[in-house]
């Protein structure tokens, strides 16, 4: 099976359902920011992720956000880099 980018960002409203996603995600997925997350996975792979997400977040509290993408090799930053979890070399590219 094919694998397929994602991006996943969030923003949770209580600590206790933050710490338990941020564990979950963080061990499938790269940290690019806070809460901004990415990887790949097969698509069914990914739709059992979610519903593991799903079982954690508070659809009327929470924001959680998963978008298909294309691999990060051309991506680039602009301005402020946080060198702790930013994935961009200083020419912009993606160094795993």
């Amino acid at each position: 099976m094919k694998k397929v980018c994602f991006i996943i960002a969030y923003d949770i409203s209580e600590n206790n359902r933050l710490q338990r996603l941020q564990r979950l995600v963080s061990s499938q997925f790269l940290q690019l920011q806070y809460s901004v997350y990415y990887g790949t996975m097969t698509r069914k792979r990914m739709d059992a992720f979610i519903i593991s997400m799903q079982k954690i977040i508070h659809p009327s509290d929470d924001d959680l956000r998963i978008y298909e993408v294309e691999p990060l090799e051309n991506s680039f930053v602009i301005g402020k880099r946080s060198d702790d979890i930013m994935l961009f070399s200083d020419i912009g590219e993606l160094t795993l």
